[in-house]
């Protein structure tokens, strides 16, 4: 499981405009903070409820619906002041499943 991780956070610390055969909608900087922030988010509430609760599954729903939860937020504010895109909430839910699996691992 640990050469998972190790594996997972070389894929993401590789400069992605690099390299040509990911898909373009990877290497927009929005996307890349969209899951960025949602990683972020979801893998320190999912972390948090385990601490708090010892319940694998309910951590895992919690921090992967938190992170979604926030990222559609964004969007639906987006859609009064800024620009809303479906690709957003695409690049929430993975950088939350990411988040999600890599907190889950180490349990």
């Amino acid at each position: 499981m640990k050469r998972m991780l190790y594996v997972v956070i070389m894929i993401l610390s590789v400069n992605l405009h690099a390299q040509s055969s990911i898909p373009e909608f990877f290497s927009s900087a929005d996307k890349q903070l969209h899951m960025g922030g949602c990683y972020v988010i979801s893998s320190m509430t999912t972390a948090l409820v385990y601490k708090r609760t010892a319940n694998k599954r309910k951590s895992v729903l919690i921090g992967l619906g938190t992170g979604i939860a926030l990222g559609v937020a964004k969007e639906l504010y987006d859609i009064k002041c800024g620009n809303p895109e479906l690709g957003d909430i695409a690049a929430d839910a993975i950088g939350a499943g990411l988040g999600v699996l890599c907190v889950r691992i180490t349990f």
